[in-house]
């Protein structure tokens, strides 16, 4: 709980990266990995077992009960493998909850670490390019005098489509009107 706690903290960047560093470091260290898999597969082949006991009086509690002449310790029994069950079900749940957060926030500060890098190598870029380069500004002035001309030929078009769209209405409508006439 603590962990995830941890995690979920919205934190400076470099505590954050710190922290997902350590947090890896001690993932990939061998010793760790082998204690943590035995863990995990242990609480897994509880969670089976608790399920197993826990389910598996539902249709036979008569039976139990007639077997041991004891109703109490047969609902106890039952109580306590349902218990463990949903305990050990809360745990497998907690770790992998864990394992997903830990594979977001790795990707997270990996791309928060490169766009950072971007971003200083840019600024460094702009720094370095102050001076205009006299190509690139006759370049630019050669392309704007040509987004210009293009934009009087698009003007001058529609002007030229918007009067044939209104001759051709004028002349539809008096088209209409002569053969109403005729009608």
């Amino acid at each position: 709980m603590v962990i995830v706690g941890l995690l979920l903290l919205p934190l400076p960047p470099k505590l954050q990266t710190v922290l997902i560093s350590n947090y890896d470091k001690l993932i990939s260290n061998p010793n760790i990995s082998i204690i943590l898999s035995f863990i995990d597969v242990l609480i897994g082949i509880m969670f089976v077992d608790a399920f197993k006991n826990g389910f598996g009086m539902i249709g036979k509690e008569d039976e139990v009960i007639e077997y041991s002449k004891n109703l109490w310790e047969t609902r106890s029994r039952k109580f306590y493998s349902q218990r463990n069950m949903y305990i050990l079900g809360a745990v497998l749940s907690f770790q992998v909850c864990i394992w997903f957060i830990m594979m977001l926030l790795k990707s997270t500060v990996k791309h928060n670490d490169l766009l950072s890098g971007k971003i200083a190598q840019r600024e460094g870029d702009k720094a370095a390019n102050e001076k205009p380069d006299p190509e690139l500004a006759e370049r630019a002035r050669v392309l704007e005098l040509d987004v210009k001309t293009l934009k009087k030929q698009y003007d001058q078009l529609w002007a030229e489509y918007s009067k044939k769209n209104t001759d051709t209405t004028e002349a539809d409508d008096k088209d209409d009107k002569e053969t109403k006439k005729d009608l």
